[in-house]
């Protein structure tokens, strides 16, 4: 035997057998980055949008399965495996060795080439999150439109009359409220 392939023979016996693309697949969960629809960094993944902004994946034709890093809380990795089981989605989890690893991969089993698989889902401030009643006065309103349409569609924009009935806004008068008639 020569000396490359006796090397070759020892390599292999010590770290397996070479992998295509292994560090892309380390960020991408185990699949290569031109089989993935979506994604969501790990961050992202305990944001309020991040599990509509996942239904919406799953729902495109070519995905076909939920890949969840086993970084993602139980309480949320929970979550992606009932949307998986509604949409009847393969799911699985991964033991994610990279630090640069996605939170969650929406993947197909053929290549899609799709640019921009990453979302990026905006940090909404703590003032809008938890709040009571979901009327914000026309300054809130704004300024929960300008971070995301999305999230803002769940809240109502008080008028004039909601004002004169005495309704506050949810956001501003958070600490002090007890609800819309209060």
């Amino acid at each position: 035997m020569s000396d490359d392939k006796l090397k070759r023979t020892i390599e292999f016996a010590i770290h397996g057998a070479p992998e295509l693309k292994l560090q892309e697949k380390r960020i991408w969960l185990g699949e290569f980055r031109e089989r993935v629809v979506m994604a969501l960094t790990l961050e992202d993944t305990n944001k309020t949008l991040a599990i509509d902004k996942i239904q919406e994946g799953i729902r495109d034709p070519e995905a076909e399965m939920i890949i969840v890093n086993n970084r993602v809380p139980i309480e949320i990795m929970s979550k992606y495996m009932k949307l998986a089981k509604n949409f009847n989605k393969e799911y699985k989890t991964v033991d994610a060795i990279s630090h640069k690893a996605m939170g969650v991969v929406i993947a197909s089993r053929r290549a899609v080439n799709r640019e921009d698989v990453v979302l990026e889902i905006p940090v909404i401030p703590e003032k809008f999150k938890n709040i009571n009643h979901k009327e914000l006065c026309p300054q809130c309103y704004n300024q929960l439109k300008e971070i995301s349409s999305e999230y803002s569609k769940e809240f109502k924009r008080l008028n004039v009359i909601d004002r004169m009935v005495g309704i506050k806004c949810g956001a501003c008068e958070r600490d002090i409220d007890g609800g819309p008639l209060m």
